[in-house]
């Protein structure tokens, strides 16, 4: 929970406080409401409470430090704690409109019983004892007038004056004070203060021990409430809850003094404890910035002895957290016999710097004004809202184990590849999940990672897992983890997806921040480590061939600007080297020189702040380069050419042998984009994509399609559901092919005549927005016609779109490349360049753009939609003389980028 820090401004001395925020202004007979330097406060009304304000301090002798109310909220009343007796002024009044008496004697007990309440909080350091009695005094003020006039007019009548450790204080005999109020107290520093009470009841011990919680420099102990119910929630740059149903519920904590008025007198909680100085000052075990994994003891708080509460500080917000034990022990917190014992944790500040926030099991606003839900009970688990565990592992009516769990890289997933773990000659991918498995995702052909498998679990005791190629020199890929502690270990690999037992090879680890294996990156031919320290220094940890080390060295600074390192094998070029990304999301590879250091490193891309887990150095694709994996909100590979991402991918080779290749949709009714591919001979294969940029083994099916001089996927032509082809004889019939949606043919029918005038002949989807699949043809003489498909098989009347169309010598379907969701189609003219015309989603064209040039190498290409890189972006593929099938990847803007691919 975030600390609100707000200015506090004095305006004629005085600043009153209530509901947690600073008003300048006289004191009001009832609560304000929450203004705008607080708006997460608000006050329940009812709430059985009293009401507080700082006067200006004592003018005489005040010491360094306590001048101003800024520093009484900050320091507390003294930074070394109270030391000292308060001479108590103790006053009985009569009103003008109500005479009835006040017990002196049982004013006197209230006194009594305060004093021993801050003797017992404070060692015996602090006491309040009358020094002087008025008994029956007649006041001019009335029971009606406000409590801050009654308080004033008294004092005046009195002639009382603060000076360090005194206080005066009133009681009166109404029932309750203005705003039902059941005390008011004015507090000056310097251990100085005034106190207004009603007529003695139930509640009087309890309230002016409250009241003198004040003089000393605590503000009030209240209550984190969530409607979500979240144990805990931070704020952001305004000052508001994270979370709009959290707010913090002035004096919710009933477990404290400085909570809501009840009859009992609980212990003040650690954190005002610490925050004024009280006890000995060995009550509290301040364990520091919480790191890794450790579990403590706690001791009844309601006790005496050391040490028997826990301080810590959260690691990311450097918010300060208190932990103890309350169960029914000593004088004070016998009370609990009756509820709320456990594990309390209360964080210091909230409504002001002086004031605590329990923070409890359910936030859930509760009903009346005392909760019995404060504690934690054994087996449950407080986060923190940055993710700090704190597990209440056991409570016995003695003491409390608890674990705080301050490593979250425990709970993470981790992916690495340590190369073929299973061998099968194809690089894998390993995962530590949060809840302590371990997956591997064995590599398949295509770009493509198999179904993972579970091959450990209770690996979340470590906050660092590695895959090395071969760290014990046996040949089989290893993996090495890091626990909390710092211990290393090396979890031999078998070669076939396993582990061999496990050893440990290091200690000390638990400093570095980030723990990487490059590869062997000295050139010994041994696998190395590398880490990076906190300081930004990058070590080199040289592998001895035998799973240990040689001396380490240093061989980098600077290396903290970047929140992610993974190995990059020889991507980016020279030997073993480094994958770098920096805060801002941009991606550096720093190429190894093969003896230790590095060549010139080079940016390689930006926005990868969202890409998770990266894993680098492993050929995933199959051509013997190196890749990048990365393993964020889903996985996506992205090849490299040897210096960088590739912007072109080699997905096959040898089709040469085909006389045309074009898109066929999902053409076997698996839900990923296909390739059909007709031979000279007539033979036709389907080459069924495996939505990774990548094919399933190849299925003939047709033969004799050499007849044709142009066939063409034209999607659910006949309106039954499932995807057509059409095909155009030499004769000029056109014939339409129907499929059963399973990559087999039903009767074909002739649906066309006289279309061998046309040189080419696509179909581009819906192109004329009707909803039903069109063919679109050009002429010899470059004009374009469109033939809107009637949705039976059938045509509408056909119009011209398009004039000058012959000066390409390819126009092929584009689908919807551009991401605007009308179809479009591309064209290539004889220089190579690639042209792309938007689709309007009429018919007809938006302006043209150029998609680049060179594609004249291509002796066919086809546009595959959004459905076979897995990724939802387009892609085109291209037939390059020799054979080879390259494949492109489109930005779903209308251009094209380096290759991304699912592997999955």
């Amino acid at each position: 929970m975030g600390v609100l820090r707000r200015s506090i401004a004095l305006s004629t001395g005085l600043v009153v406080l209530a509901t947690g925020l600073f008003f300048v202004q006289a004191p009001a007979t009832a609560v304000p409401a929450p203004g705008p330097d607080n708006p997460n406060v608000q006050f329940v009304e009812g709430t059985p409470h009293s009401e507080h304000t700082f006067d200006a301090p004592p003018t005489d002798a005040a010491p360094k430090g306590q001048a101003d109310v800024e520093s009484l909220l900050r320091d507390g009343a003294a930074a070394a704690g109270p030391g000292g007796d308060i001479r108590v002024r103790l006053v009985t009044a009569k009103l003008a409109d109500n005479a009835n008496p006040v017990s002196m004697a049982e004013a006197e007990k209230a006194v009594v019983a305060t004093s021993n309440y801050w003797k017992a909080m404070t060692a015996n350091k602090l006491s309040m004892t009358v020094n002087s009695k008025v008994a029956g005094h007649q006041s001019k003020a009335r029971s009606t007038d406000s409590y801050s006039t009654i308080m004033s007019t008294i004092t005046s009548e009195l002639k009382w004056a603060a000076t360090p450790y005194t206080a005066l204080v009133i009681f009166i005999p109404t029932a309750t004070l203005s705003g039902n109020a059941l005390g008011a107290g004015y507090s000056s520093g310097s251990y100085s203060g005034r106190v207004l009470m009603p007529q003695i009841s139930a509640f009087s011990n309890n309230v002016m021990s409250h009241e003198f919680g004040h003089v000393i420099g605590l503000m009030h102990a209240d209550a984190l409430q969530c409607a979500s119910g979240a144990s805990d929630v931070g704020v952001n740059s305004s000052g508001q809850f994270t979370d709009p149903s959290c707010y913090i519920r002035e004096y919710g904590d009933t477990t404290d003094i400085m909570g809501a008025a009840q009859y009992a007198q609980p212990v003040v909680s650690s954190t005002f404890w610490d925050y004024a100085g009280l006890g000995r000052g060995d009550e509290i075990r301040d364990v520091g910035v919480a790191t890794g994994v450790k579990s403590y003891t706690l001791k009844p708080w309601g006790g005496t002895e050391a040490q028997r509460a826990i301080k810590f500080t959260d690691p990311v917000s450097r918010e300060v957290y208190y932990l103890e034990l309350r169960q029914p022990v000593g004088a004070y917190d016998s009370y609990l016999s009756g509820g709320n014992k456990g594990v309390k944790i209360v964080q210091r500040g909230g409504a002001t710097i002086a004031s605590s926030l329990i923070l409890m099991p359910s936030t859930t606003p509760f009903a009346g004004w005392y909760s019995k839900n404060h504690a934690w009970q054994a087996g449950s688990t407080f986060t923190t809202y940055t993710g700090t565990k704190v597990t209440i592992n056991a409570v016995s009516e003695t003491s409390a184990t608890i674990t705080i769990n301050a490593d979250p890289k425990l709970k993470t997933r981790i992916s690495f590849s340590a190369g073929d773990f299973d061998g099968d000659k194809l690089a894998d991918m390993i995962s530590r999940e949060a809840d302590g498995s371990l997956l591997l995702f064995r590599g398949l052909p295509g770009n493509r990672l198999k179904d993972s498998v579970q091959i450990g679990s209770g690996w979340d005791i470590f906050n660092a897992v590695l895959g090395t190629s071969d760290f014990n020199g046996d040949g089989f890929p290893d993996i090495l983890a890091r626990s909390s502690d710092g211990a290393l270990w090396l979890y031999p690999g078998n070669g076939k997806g396993g582990f061999l037992p496990r050893a440990q090879v290091g200690v000390g680890w638990q400093g570095f921040t980030q723990l990487l294996a490059p590869g062997d990156f000295n050139g010994d031919s041994r696998s190395d480590v590398m880490a990076a320290d906190p300081d930004g220094r990058l070590w080199l940890y040289p592998g001895n061939g035998a799973g240990g080390f040689q001396a380490p060295l240093q061989v980098g600074q600077g290396w903290d600007s970047f929140n992610n390192l993974a190995p990059a094998g020889s991507f980016g070029g020279g030997s073993a080297g480094l994958l770098a990304r920096s805060t801002d999301g941009t991606l550096y590879v720093y190429p190894g020189n093969g003896k230790g250091g590095f060549l010139p490193r080079a940016a390689v891309g930006t926005g990868w702040n969202l890409a998770g887990d990266i894993m680098g150095g492993q050929d995933f694709t199959g051509d013997r380069i190196a890749d990048v994996l990365a393993n964020g909100s889903q996985l996506s590979l992205y090849p490299g050419d040897g210096a960088g991402f590739a912007d072109r991918l080699t997905i096959g080779t040898g089709w040469n042998q085909f006389s045309q290749v074009w898109e066929a949709g999902d053409f076997d009714g698996d839900a990923v984009a296909d390739i059909l591919a007709r031979g000279t001979d007539g033979a036709l294969w389907l080459y069924p994509g495996n939505g990774s940029g990548g094919f399933l083994p190849r299925v003939q099916v047709g033969s004799g399609w050499n007849v044709f001089t142009a066939v063409l996927s034209a999607g659910d032509f006949d309106g039954d559901g499932r995807p057509d082809l059409i095909a155009r004889a030499s004769d000029g019939l056109l014939w339409l092919y129907p499929t059963d949606g399973k990559g087999q043919f039903l009767a074909r029918k002739q649906i066309g005549t006289g279309w061998q005038g046309f040189t080419q002949v696509l179909a581009p989807g819906d192109f004329s927005g009707d909803g039903r699949a069109d063919i679109v043809a050009r002429a010899a003489d470059g004009a374009l016609w469109l033939y809107p498909g009637n949705g039976a098989g059938g045509f509408q009347p056909w119009r011209q779109i398009g004039t000058g169309w012959n000066i390409f010598n390819a126009v092929m379907q584009g689908g919807d490349f551009n991401g605007d969701g009308r179809e479009d189609i591309m064209a290539r003219g004889t220089d190579g360049v690639l042209w792309l015309y938007p689709g309007n989603g009429n018919g007809g064209f938006l302006a043209r753009s150029s998609l680049g040039s060179g594609w004249n190498m291509f002796t066919s290409y086809a546009a595959l939609g959004k459905g076979f890189t897995g990724t939802g972006d387009p892609s085109v593929v291209g037939v390059a003389g020799d054979g080879t099938l390259l494949m492109y990847s489109g930005t779903g803007a209308g251009k094209f980028k380096p290759v991304v691919l699912n592997p999955r």
